[in-house]
């Protein structure tokens, strides 16, 4: 699935935007991962999992609103699918909850990189192609990116 901004009759579509929204998220990703690797210290490991956190959780909000929310009930694989990709929103958010108290945060980064990349392959290849499928261009147009 190409990683830009669809256009359709309508407009921009709400999955074209989640694209390039996992887009920007993994190079926040990659740098988290390149900062770790360095051996960044506890702090400042905490300071920069805050900025991911707000990011990751303002995009999660988003698909769960504009995306989940009309496209679960439209048949049984849809509503597995949605259900699963809210169980994870809500384990990267309880690990990054965990991060702030915790004396070694680093491996719960860990963590969180790992479940977010599948997460987002998930969702790119199964989630997305059927919400395409199963919902009008109308359900999935938007008029203009809504980026936080």
């Amino acid at each position: 699935m190409p990683e830009q901004i669809k256009e359709t009759g309508t407009g921009l579509t709400i999955i074209s935007i989640l694209l390039v929204e996992h887009r920007m998220l993994r190079e926040l990703m990659q740098a988290m991962s390149d900062w770790l690797s360095a051996g960044l210290a506890v702090p400042a490991v905490q300071e920069r999992a805050h900025v991911i956190a707000v990011a990751l959780d303002a995009h999660a909000r988003r698909e769960e609103q504009e995306l989940f929310a009309p496209f679960c009930s439209r048949s049984p694989t849809a509503r597995h699918l949605v259900d699963m990709m809210e169980l994870v929103h809500q384990e990267v958010r309880d690990l990054f909850d965990e991060i702030e108290t915790a004396a070694d945060p680093i491996g719960r980064m860990w963590t969180i990189l790992e479940l977010t990349e599948a997460h987002f392959v998930r969702e790119e290849q199964e989630l997305f192609p059927l919400a395409e499928q199963l919902l009008s261009p109308q359900e999935l147009a938007r008029s203009e990116p809504a980026f936080p």
